[in-house]
C-alpha cells in the first residue's frame, strides 16, 4: 500500500509541475512574459521537490540503471513530453500491479522518464 501512496504522490507533483510548465509556455505564446517566468519558477520549485524527494523515493522500488529515453535538445516542450511519459509509466503500472510481467516491463520505462526529465530539466534550469 505504500508504493501505491508514493505512485499517488508522484502523479499529483508530475501533472502540477507539468501544468505550469504548459501553462508558462502558452503565457510566452501570449506575450506575458512575466506570467510566463512565474509559471515557470512554480515548475521549477515543484521538479526540485520531486528530484530531492519523490524520485529517489522510486529509485527505491527498483534497480535504475540510469538510461534515458532518446530527445532532441534539452528545451520545455521536451521537459513537458518527458514528464507526461512518467504519468503514462504511473498509470500503466498501477493499471496492472498484479501483474508481475507487466511491472517488469513498465518500471525499467519509468525509471528512463525520470531520468531522462531529470536530465532535461538540470540542463535547463541547473546550469
Amino acid at each position: 500500500m505504500e508504493e501505491l501512496s508514493l505512485y499517488a504522490e508522484l502523479i499529483e507533483a508530475v501533472s502540477n509541475a507539468n501544468k505550469a510548465f504548459i501553462k508558462s509556455e502558452m503565457a510566452l505564446n501570449d506575450g506575458d512574459i512575466e506570467k510566463c517566468q512565474k509559471l515557470s519558477k512554480e515548475g521549477q520549485v515543484l521538479m526540485k521537490a520531486l528530484i530531492n524527494d519523490t524520485f529517489l523515493e522510486i529509485d527505491e522500488i527498483g534497480d535504475n540503471d540510469g538510461s534515458i529515453n532518446d530527445y532532441d535538445y534539452p528545451n520545455n516542450f521536451e521537459l513537458i513530453k518527458s514528464l507526461n511519459e512518467i504519468i503514462v509509466c504511473v498509470g500503466t503500472i498501477l493499471a496492472s500491479l498484479e501483474d508481475e510481467n507487466v511491472l517488469k516491463i513498465a518500471l525499467p520505462k519509468l525509471f528512463k522518464a525520470i531520468n531522462t526529465t531529470k536530465e532535461i530539466y538540470l540542463s535547463l534550469f541547473e546550469n
